[in-house]
């Protein structure tokens, strides 16, 4: 998978609507999980949708994905690095 083609599915609107009901139907379940990494993106897409977005490239940044990926494909992206985005918010906060 080249760059090009990571822009290109990541600019994918139907791709993107799917990850986006992944990272929606992820954060139902991890919002109530004890670790950090997998709370902090739940709770930010359950309070907008929008904050799925960086996932869009992370996921189609993942090996083997195309526009023909199926759901459990993408199930298994996002789930790969969804800790990796949460590790992200929490770096990205200032410590209180």
């Amino acid at each position: 998978m080249t760059y090009q083609d990571t822009f290109d599915l990541t600019n994918d609107q139907t791709f993107q609507g799917r990850v986006s009901a992944a990272s929606t139907e992820q954060a139902l379940i991890f919002v109530n999980d004890s670790r950090p990494e997998f709370t902090a993106p739940a709770q930010l897409i359950i309070l907008n949708s929008g904050n799925a977005r960086p996932l869009f490239s992370l996921v189609a940044g993942q090996p083997g994905m195309t526009t023909e990926s199926t759901d459990g494909d993408i199930l298994a992206a996002l789930q790969a690095v969804w800790p990796k985005y949460g590790a992200a918010i929490l770096e990205a906060e200032p410590p209180q």
